[in-house]
């Protein structure tokens, strides 16, 4: 197993990218539970002191005078750490997928803590009793997993699996008589994967109740700011597995509303149908890997792309991104006509409310009097949804993918965490004709195969001021290296020539 140690409080650093925003109430509950029952799982951490897992188990316990910690060192490449403290957040919570950082925070205020603490002594920091972990035996997991079958949670199951994954075993904790107060998800998994033993803290009977809910409901919200939206905004690219190999709904609007997308081919009489309400010359703004502009251009459509996060391999390609905005902003300067412009599955994958309704301004002020916009976006209706939220399997992709809900809006979640942590948006339908509303006087919505899909036309008034602000958020996109796209002073260029007035100025 990953050893436990004990350290000096001091060589110990948070990470500047840990999303979680503590909050005066809940610290207090950090103290409580500390002061009551110490350390139960160590703190995480990389070889070199930078603390994954237990910011604000580490910030109290300094602040109450302890001087050593208990702390398992797991070595993750800085590619990976904020993923893997994005994991952590989630890790050591035996909840379902359902639960959001407001559903615990909830919880907890509804379970009576302050009472069950009221029964239980003080722990003195640094006292043997304040680092129980340091005490973890390895138990067998065949009759632990038959103790706690009826308890078994998939998706905690998954978050253990991907722990187990990176070779990080953190003890669970259980009662003398083996019942799990916290880690059902670690010991499933252990199980499936038929290991021997894991290591058990144990802990008395009078303290398990205080215990069960501290470890499982005790959680700080979720912020995202700075280069932690950042880290979203490059995380949204398209994946591999994702390649398309026929049109994706907004593509086959023109000409089928439902009809299924595998069935549609690109024949003669499909293209002459398409051609009719798309025109020659179209946009595909968020292009992904490009797979229907390649088809598209095959059958003679001439095919502007914009997609400033082109990825090869899980890599996303500054150079790429900047080489295709380019090509976008030269079409846009020479007023390359846009009979058609399509957003397909992009206002998923784009993270902010904000950046969706950039992207939206862009398209609408590159409408034409007779341009047609075709959107789609996957809805809370669908079953991909239904996946997410409450139906995720026991399978391999779950496990790597380990996606969970997030409460920063709704029909939010985050997955991918372990490799590049990604954010998926889900309509319900009233939101999404709101949305596209605020955009086009002429809003056509249905829904087909658990997407929502629109037509759009007549783009409403925008302020140039508006625009140009789109534009310098668009166009100055960051990207993992640390660099941006660097691109605003083109696009503002591009944009002002194509519509005849300088977007700098009032």
């Amino acid at each position: 197993m990953n050893a436990i140690e004990l350290v000096p409080a001091s060589a110990l650093r948070p990470a500047l990218y840990n999303p979680r925003e503590a909050d005066g109430e809940r610290l207090a509950l950090v103290r409580l539970s500390l002061q009551k029952l110490g350390f139960l799982l160590p703190l995480v951490a990389t070889p070199d002191g930078e603390i994954l897992s237990g910011h604000q188990r580490h910030a109290v316990a300094v602040a109450m005078g302890a001087k050593r910690l208990p702390v398992m060192r797991v070595d993750v490449k800085d590619s990976a750490r904020r993923g893997v403290n994005l994991l952590f957040n989630r890790a050591t919570n035996d909840i379902s997928i359902e639960a959001t950082e407001q559903d615990l925070r909830t919880a907890i205020r509804a379970a009576g803590v302050e009472d069950m603490a009221a029964a239980l002594p003080d722990i003195a920091p640094d006292s043997p009793d304040f680092h129980p972990c340091m005490s973890a035996a390895e138990r067998p997991v065949l009759p632990l997993a038959r103790r706690n079958v009826r308890g078994f949670v998939r998706h905690a199951a998954n978050v253990g699996r991907m722990l187990a994954r990176l070779h990080i075993r953190l003890p669970i904790v259980t009662t003398p008589d083996g019942m799990v107060i916290n880690g059902v998800g670690r010991l499933e998994a252990a199980a499936r994967k038929g290991r021997a033993t894991i290591p058990v803290v144990e802990l008395a009977e009078e303290k398990a109740d205080f215990a069960r809910a501290m470890l499982n409901l005790l959680s700080m919200d979720f912020r995202f700011t700075g280069e932690n939206a950042d880290f979203l905004r490059y995380g949204s690219f398209r994946r591999d597995w994702l390649r398309r190999t026929h049109l994706g709904r907004a593509f086959v609007l023109p000409v089928y509303s439902h009809k299924r997308l595998a069935d549609v081919t690109l024949n003669d009489r499909f293209m002459h149908k398409w051609r009719q309400v798309c025109g020659e010359s179209v946009l595909d703004f968020g292009s992904g890997q490009g797979d229907e502009a390649r088809m598209l251009r095959a059958k003679g459509i001439r095919v502007t792309e914009f997609e400033p996060y082109p990825a090869e391999k899980g890599v996303v390609n500054r150079e790429k991104g900047r080489a295709s905005a380019l090509h976008f902003l030269a079409d846009v300067r020479t007023g390359t006509p846009f009979s058609a412009i399509f957003v397909s599955s992009v206002l998923n994958s784009v993270p902010f409310p904000e950046d969706r309704e950039h992207i939206l301004r862009l398209v609408a002020a590159l409408c034409g009097p007779e341009t047609v916009v075709f959107l789609a976006a996957r809805s809370t209706k669908g079953s991909a949804w239904c996946w997410h939220v409450k139906g995720e399997a026991m399978s391999n992709r779950a496990s790597r993918a380990c996606q969970f809900k997030l409460a920063m809006e709704p029909g939010v979640h985050i997955g991918d965490i372990a490799n590049a942590p990604k954010i998926q948006k889900f309509y319900e339908p009233e939101e999404w004709r709101a949305l596209l509303g605020r955009f086009f006087g002429q809003v056509q919505s249905g829904h087909a195969d658990g997407m929502m899909t629109s037509i759009c036309r007549k783009p409403l008034a925008w302020h140039p001021r508006e625009l140009a602000a789109s534009l310098r958020f668009e166009f100055n996109l960051p990207y993992p290296d640390g660099k941006r796209m660097e691109l605003a002073s083109h696009a503002l260029a591009a944009f002002s020539h194509r519509l005849g007035f300088p977007l700098e100025q009032d």
